[in-house]
């Protein structure tokens, strides 16, 4: 059902071309297929990307043989890697600023109630999202915490998994429940196992995200 996640931001043309140029860079004598595999594209299209460097004159081929073969950055390939690199970075700063602002409401929320560690319940695509999103503004995730028996006591992007009742004596701020299709049964699961400070990340019908206080009667609160 959502196979189209992660295809918002398929790697165009010209990030290959940077790719390829800055791994160059690196390592002068990096194979056609070890390019083939860090950039993610067919040995065959690493091919023609590099011909048409050479022809253009961004590189140029050294070495007598494949096994010596190394490719020397020239002049104009290492001004097109710096201009590919800012072009690059300024994409990613408008990206961060237009994440920052549908977030808004939901880092506003965390910095009035002064959460400094939490825990996030689901470690699914939104936990692994909002998990992205507090590291950049220096929100400690703890862990995640998944009732899955495939995810519990290993690592999901570098942020350890518990069972709900590994975290019920430990200091933190809040949960955060982090699911848009499961979170009803995830909060009566947390409430069962006696987990406490439960907040419930929304999405809207509208495509606006929140943060929400449950409390102990079903419902929610603004504070």
């Amino acid at each position: 059902m959502y196979q189209e996640l992660g295809s918002f931001f398929n790697p165009s043309p010209e990030m290959r071309k940077l790719s390829i140029l800055k791994a160059i860079a690196e390592n002068p004598s990096i194979s056609q297929e070890r390019l083939s595999r860090e950039i993610g594209i067919v040995p065959s299209m690493v091919h023609r990307y590099l011909d048409d460097f050479e022809k253009t004159g961004l590189i140029k081929k050294a070495g007598e043989n494949r096994r010596t073969m190394s490719y020397v950055l020239q002049g104009e390939g290492r001004n097109r890697l710096q201009y590919l690199t800012v072009a690059y970075l300024s994409e990613v700063a408008k990206i961060y600023a237009q994440s920052r602002s549908v977030f808004g409401e939901v880092l506003d929320f965390i910095g009035m109630n002064g959460f400094d560690s939490v825990y996030l319940y689901g470690a699914g695509i939104v936990g692994t999202m909002l998990s992205t999103i507090l590291f950049f503004e220096r929100i400690e995730v703890i862990g995640f915490i998944d009732d899955s028996a495939l995810k519990k006591g290993k690592e999901v992007s570098g942020v350890p998994v518990f069972d709900p009742e590994q975290v019920i004596e430990t200091d933190y701020d809040a949960i955060i429940v982090a699911s848009f299709a499961h979170s009803s049964s995830i909060i009566t699961r947390a409430e069962e196992k006696g987990l406490q400070r439960l907040y419930v990340f929304e999405i809207s019908e509208n495509g606006s995200v929140s943060l929400k206080k449950h409390d102990q009667n079903g419902g929610f609160v603004n504070d």
